[in-house]
């Protein structure tokens, strides 16, 4: 698509760039892009005029799309994709000679194979808002690619590679990002005054079904505790509604004196506003009662947790290294010291090798929390689909066979995949414990956050799954999977 003397793409420009996040329309609780968002303030700040389009928020098929630089289109995995290639189709229609540029997780993970696809022209590698001011510089004077770092692109009928960019300073992001142009009114949680922000990037952990291995490299970064202070009072004076920080990291607390650092600040400042935060249960079981103390004071109401099994054998497996010792001490050092704050839990079933024991373990593991800590929430048991090649995608062998296009990934279904290296009657199994457990542990701080028709439906199937898990059955869940088929055709990405 591009030559490295000059691009191939011709027509006026206009100094305007489309940024698309896909979807379905009218998804049910879209939260705002954050990706989005912090890509579109360094092409602000060049003086490009950015137009975002939220296919949850708007109707595509009325989107005018003009003749822009070019089309930015962020994704993570799965159906999201897929959305995504309906607005490129659409693109390559209205606006043939702008290029379309993917960026997010999977077109991180797997560069070479989404520019297979006809409608992907560039990949941004990682950190979008680290390259695309320079990227929007080159198409807009036609210029050569080849010194954009962490972008792979079509040049002469090849695919060419350019070096990773470096990470950037987090500090260095403006506060003052442009949510003038998103439609904010139209996100419930922001209308439910909850407020999503991020303080740092990647994850220094080896867990083999997280992406932060290869798009962060393992490497953690953070905003200073200062940093992050400042924002959250710029947050508050611009959006006085606000009741509810929520920051979207995938590991807020690894760095324990940041943390103190941020808690102290509030309190001294003054910052009178709930949070919640992702943290790790080997973390927070070695956390003492000053600490904990501290994050209740500071206004901390939820910490959420990735426990994935209660089986010691497959947490080793995955290299989460979480043993379900520390899972049971953290949820009961809360209970004893921070009562206020209440523990939120993700589950994960499928693994490769998992037995009927190994997810018997899960689940009495649950209740056991439950009984320890009763303020103990489960977001439920999700069965583990491959997005990216990894250790446990090694250790599957010809038992899986993974997607081999663009195209291919936007079929997959990530909250009804089938593993396929497991029975077909176990399958149905998983299936239908993570319809179960949806419905039965969702968190409530949530569903308040839903329309009333949505709380109220969720009421009985709430009352219906909990029997079901009571009593351990997990044959036939009917109603369930009417439900499911339902939200399956209705559903769109926070």
């Amino acid at each position: 698509m591009f030559n490295d003397e000059a691009d191939s793409f011709s027509g006026e420009s206009k100094r305007e760039i489309v940024l698309v996040f896909p979807g379905k329309y009218r998804a049910p609780n879209a939260q705002v892009p954050l990706s989005l968002l912090h890509i579109a303030s360094p092409l602000v700040r060049e003086g490009f005029k950015v137009r975002i389009l939220d296919m949850r928020i708007d109707d595509f098929h009325s989107f005018k799309i003009g003749n822009p630089i070019f089309v930015g289109i962020s994704c993570i995995h799965d159906s999201q994709i897929g959305y995504g290639l309906e607005f490129a189709k659409k693109t390559r229609v209205e606006s043939p000679e702008s290029p379309m540029v993917w960026g997010g997780v999977h077109p991180s993970l797997l560069p070479d194979q989404t520019l297979y696809s006809q409608y992907v022209d560039i990949v941004v590698r990682g950190e979008g808002d680290s390259i695309i001011r320079e990227l929007a510089r080159k198409l807009e004077n036609k210029e050569s690619l080849e010194t954009v770092g962490g972008i792979t692109y079509k040049s002469e009928g090849k695919i060419r590679s350019t070096q990773d960019s470096s990470f950037i300073n987090l500090d260095s992001i403006p506060i003052d990002l442009p949510y003038e142009l998103f439609q904010l009114d139209k996100y419930p949680p922001f209308r439910a005054g909850r407020f999503h922000i991020q303080t740092s990037r990647g994850c220094p952990h080896a867990c083999s079904y997280c992406y932060n291995s290869i798009f962060n490299k393992r490497m953690w970064r953070a905003k200073s505790a200062r940093r992050v202070l400042d924002e959250i009072e710029h947050i508050l004076t611009k959006f006085p509604q606000v009741k509810i920080i929520d920051p979207v990291d995938d590991n807020f607390f690894v760095n324990r004196k940041r943390v103190e650092d941020i808690c102290n600040g509030m309190l001294e400042r003054g910052i009178k506003v709930k949070w919640r935060a992702d943290c790790r249960f080997d973390y927070l079981s070695t956390y003492n009662k000053e600490f904990l103390e501290l994050l209740q004071r500071a206004g901390c109401e939820e910490l959420d947790f990735g426990g994935e099994s209660g089986s010691d054998r497959l947490q080793f497996l995955v290299g989460k290294d979480v043993t379900p010792g520390q899972m049971i001490k953290s949820v009961a050092n809360l209970r004893e010291w921070a009562p206020n704050i209440e523990p939120y839990v993700s589950w994960m079933s499928g693994f490769p090798t998992e037995t009927e024991e190994d997810l018997k373990k899960t689940f009495d593991l649950m209740d056991e929390m439950n009984r320890t800590n009763p303020k103990t929430q489960h977001f439920g048991i999700f069965t583990y689909t491959p997005l990216s090649p990894n250790s446990l995608t090694d250790l599957l062998g010809s038992d899986f066979v993974p997607p081999q296009s663009l195209e291919e990934w936007g079929n997959v279904d990530l909250f009804h995949f089938s593993p396929t290296w497991h029975s077909e009657k176990y399958v149905e199994k998983l299936h239908a414990v993570a319809a179960v457990t949806k419905y039965a542990f969702y968190p409530q701080v949530r569903v308040k956050e839903w329309s009333l028709g949505y709380r109220l439906s969720y009421g009985i199937l709430n009352r219906l799954a909990r029997f079901r898990w009571k009593h351990r059955f997990f044959s036939y869940p009917i109603e369930l999977k009417i439900v499911d088929s339902f939200a399956k055709k209705s559903r769109g990405y926070l």
